[in-house]
């Protein structure tokens, strides 16, 4: 368990000194809104996970993003719908169903996914409270929430990593 801590630290390292801006973005939220990268960084930490409604692993990790969204308050979790057009109104409810708390948007045209090369959902980004990408990861399994979660305390300066469960998500 130990090497397993040190390997977390040590990646959040070395990502925190070849971190690389998150481009700058405009997309509609779950009320038809606009929202920016300027919207959501400088608060905290934020997690962006870019997610389709017939990904099967994008709904698993759903309930866990939701649980470290709770649990941090200098969290923003930013769920990023790569849904078509013609299936937004699905992938809002879903969202609205399950009462997550998450700020939900929309890249039906994948403007922003096809700049950061996501092709295949889950793909989770966490971003320092400047913007930069600190971690990258694509796909999510059981205890992958482990991992974003050592990320996430050390980018806000906690000392110990909580190797607990984050919840129990089923």
């Amino acid at each position: 368990m130990k090497k397993y801590l040190i390997l977390i630290l040590l990646l959040v390292a070395i990502s925190a000194i070849f971190a690389e801006a998150f481009p700058e973005f405009k997309l509609p939220d779950m009320n038809n809104r606009q929202v920016s990268k300027a919207d959501l960084v400088g608060k905290g930490i934020v997690l962006i996970d870019f997610w389709a409604t017939w990904c099967q692993p994008c709904k698993i990790s759903m309930p866990y993003l939701h649980s470290l969204a709770e649990k941090y308050d200098s969290l923003t979790v930013v769920m990023v719908s790569i849904d078509a057009a013609k299936d937004i109104s699905k992938a809002r409810n879903y969202i609205k169903s399950k009462n997550f708390k998450f700020t939900g948007l929309f890249d039906s045209e994948k403007s922003l996914a096809k700049r950061l090369n996501v092709s295949n959902p889950p793909h989770t980004f966490i971003l320092d409270r400047e913007g930069n990408v600190i971690y990258s990861h694509v796909g999510f399994s059981a205890g992958q929430e482990k991992e974003y979660e050592g990320v996430i305390r050390k980018a806000l300066g906690l000392d110990q990593i909580d190797t607990g469960e984050v919840s129990d998500c089923e």
